[in-house]
């Protein structure tokens, strides 16, 4: 069987073994916001601020994804984070419910709470307009102060999250879930410095795994798997749609497939490169067509040669002349 029908295989059997969506516990994906409502949660609203501002639930805090990012979606220091969370009035004792629209950034956001160490994160699967419509009580959302309004005080779930130089150095390797579609993983669609996958890494596509919410099974293979996408936002939504949405005990490669392509020193599988892009003004490397020679070739060969043959002739007769003086 062909490598790559291996590898999708294996995919295949992970989803196939995935867990369905939990309504229990500290991280988890809940189908209705009514209960955790209805128990005192805050709402946390993850869509753009525009957004939230305009209508969201009643009482609801507005965090968008960007307010994490720096330029080019660098993900903010944690020690930052910690005191964003403390602008937005959260203490990280309370139980919050996270809203969005795109699941990408509602993700996100759900997952940095968690690892800054939120006590309680539940998810709503459903978008939030779609329960705004249901008749829930609405208002516009309340942004974050620009100063702290109180001391974020939980522990960072810090063991869940796996640096790059501690993943090089893991013995015995652990497995790595690639949540990027099969096109990035295998080279074929560039983002980042370098296309592939890290060495060894198992393709579950991030899309695939949403699909298979309605598994059956227990839970993915025995330990602790290392979960990445291509950077920071991609691969924290790829680990809370693991261990949120299916019970499955991963941490993160938080700088994912972006970070270790830039490293050219690092191995890959399936590497690839992006097409260099033409400098704009540049000739083209050809004149002319393919396998057709330039009519301008030969004479410009002739001339080089008869400059060659005079440099020649001259050095000579300078060498004879000093030749016969002494």
């Amino acid at each position: 069987m062909h490598s790559r029908q291996i590898i999708a295989a294996a995919g295949l059997l992970l989803l196939a073994l995935a867990s369905p969506l939990r309504a229990a516990g500290d991280f988890a994906y809940v189908r209705a916001s009514r209960p955790a409502l209805d128990a005192g949660a805050v709402v946390i609203d993850a869509r753009p601020l525009d957004a939230c501002t305009q209508r969201s639930f009643a009482g609801a805090r507005c965090l968008a994804a960007a307010e994490f990012l720096g330029p080019h979606r660098r993900l903010a220091g944690f020690r930052d984070i910690l005191w964003l969370l403390g602008t937005a009035g959260l203490r990280g004792n309370e139980t919050v419910l996270v809203i969005g629209q795109d699941p990408l950034e509602r993700d996100f956001v759900a997952g940095l709470l968690h690892l800054a160490g939120q006590a309680r994160v539940l998810i709503l699967t459903a978008p939030a307009t779609r329960e705004l419509a249901g008749g829930l009580p609405a208002a516009p959302g309340v942004a974050r102060s620009f100063t702290r309004e109180v001391v974020f005080e939980a522990p960072m779930r810090d063991t869940l999250v796996v640096l790059g130089r501690e993943l090089r150095g893991m013995q015995p390797a652990p497995l790595l879930l690639d949540g990027r579609n099969a096109e990035e993983y295998w080279g074929e669609t560039v983002r980042a410095a370098r296309g592939g996958h890290l060495p060894g890494a198992v393709s579950l596509p991030a899309a695939q795994l949403r699909a298979a919410e309605k598994a059956s099974g227990t839970s993915l293979p025995a330990g602790s798997p290392v979960a990445y996408g291509h950077d920071a936002v991609e691969g924290i939504a790829y680990f809370t749609l693991l261990r949120a949405g299916h019970d499955t005990p991963a941490r993160v490669y938080v700088e994912g497939w972006a970070e270790w392509a830039a490293n050219g020193a690092l191995p890959a599988d399936s590497v690839a490169y992006p097409d260099r892009a033409p400098v704009p003004g540049a000739l083209p490397a050809e004149s002319s067509p393919r396998g057709e020679e330039s009519p301008a070739g030969p004479w410009i060969a002739a001339a080089a040669a008869i400059l060659a043959a005079l440099a020649a002739a001259f050095v000579l007769g300078r060498a004879m002349g000093r030749g016969s003086a002494a």
